[in-house]
């Protein structure tokens, strides 16, 4: 096995590592490794990211489905306006 540093972790950040670390009942380093294993392998790091994508777009659905509704609205006002405007 290989020792990395990591140098770039503010001192939040390794606190919010120690306390996640502490929740699983495991070290520090047991952590950075689960985390940097499983982010190459793949498999936890992509189904993460599914569901931060799938609850970003739930949350913006609803904008969106409120803004088409007000473009539906300002074309048929518009297109009242251009049929007795004529």
């Amino acid at each position: 096995m290989m020792e990395i540093k990591v140098r770039t972790l503010t001192n939040e950040q390794v606190k919010n590592l120690d306390q996640i670390a502490s929740e699983n009942k495991i070290s520090r380093d047991k952590l950075i490794s689960k985390i940097v294993g499983e982010s190459l392998d793949g498999t936890n790091f992509l189904a993460a990211h599914r569901t931060f994508f799938k609850s970003e777009v739930a949350k913006i659905i609803p904008q969106l489905e409120k803004n088409n509704q007000v473009m539906e609205r300002a074309l048929k006002f518009l297109d009242k306006e251009q049929t007795h405007g004529d």
